[in-house]
């Protein structure tokens, strides 16, 4: 091929990347300009032991002494992930009259994501019995967001402490997937990851671990609000879902799509002064 009608071919080639590229870079812009540069994470005041595993524990920061308690479940696919991860949601707290926890869970493949959801409700009851009458409101992200949704609707994993999943406050969910696991999946590399991470967590279980697949009519439900990355097609469709299961068994629930976040910074950003999801949240804690 003569050398300009190489140079011309790349030319147009370039013309064509440039608008999305000017586009990713300018999305990445507006989330590094929100979320800022990290903050250093305050050691908690008190880390609180619900059982013998070391992974059966929360971290509880400063304690407001009074108003609502916001209890943050970390994601990882149900296999890693720390406690320790809370980004900004310590100043977050602070700046809202919350008081925050952030548990730990024991993980895949040592147990299934029954198992986790369990080690949520335990540090749920341990802290309710903690800091009494006051209105505790469960978040999660990713994995994190399926097992708070889970302990929240199916009375199964609180029941087992005397509890109801109408003692919850609220549920707030991050970007989470898993809500219906039996749902097809599609043939790419992400879907066929999705599906091992799904059966490594669920095993044989998938339907009887799908809060969707749990709600039942006459369950008395905390509201939910649920936030997910505008354009993660699977994460919006099993938000959707989860909602439309809420609201016809006779519960509360509302979706809200993040149109400038990914499914990283959905979570890292949370928090951050003027973030949109966090302060849409802040509203629904303060009713």
């Amino acid at each position: 091929m003569p050398v300009s009608r190489r140079l011309a071919l790349m030319g147009l080639a370039l013309g064509a990347l440039l608008p999305n590229a000017a586009l990713a870079q300018s999305r990445g812009d507006r989330r590094r300009r929100r979320t800022g540069p990290p903050a250093a994470t305050p050691a908690p005041s008190q880390t609180v032991a619900f059982g013998p595993d070391p992974l059966q524990a929360y971290d509880l920061y400063a304690d407001r002494g009074a108003g609502p308690v916001l209890m943050f479940v970390h994601g990882g696919g149900w296999s890693r992930g720390e406690r320790t991860r809370v980004n900004e949601l310590p100043a977050y707290a602070r700046r809202h009259g919350l008081t925050l926890a952030s548990t730990g869970y024991r993980l895949a493949p040592a147990v299934s994501a029954r198992e986790s959801a369990m080690d949520v409700a335990a540090a749920v009851a341990d802290l309710k019995r903690r800091l009494p009458g006051r209105p505790l409101y469960l978040m999660g992200h990713s994995a994190g967001a399926h097992l708070a949704a889970l302990v929240g609707i199916d009375p199964d994993y609180l029941g087992a402490f005397g509890l109801r999943p109408s003692d919850l406050a609220g549920v707030i969910l991050l970007d989470g997937a898993g809500y219906d696991a039996t749902a097809p999946r599609g043939d790419g590399r992400i879907d066929q990851w999705l599906g091992q991470t799904y059966d490594q967590a669920f095993g044989d279980q998938a339907a009887a671990l799908s809060p969707t697949l749990r709600v039942r009519p006459g369950v008395a439900y905390p509201p939910f609000l649920i936030f997910h990355v505008a354009r993660r097609q699977d994460s919006a469709v099993q938000s959707r879902g989860l909602a439309e299961a809420l609201t016809r068994a006779g519960g509360r629930a509302e979706v809200v799509p993040a149109p400038d976040d990914s499914h990283m910074t959905i979570n890292r950003g949370f928090g951050v002064a003027g973030d949109p999801e966090g302060e849409r949240a802040a509203r629904f804690i303060s009713g």
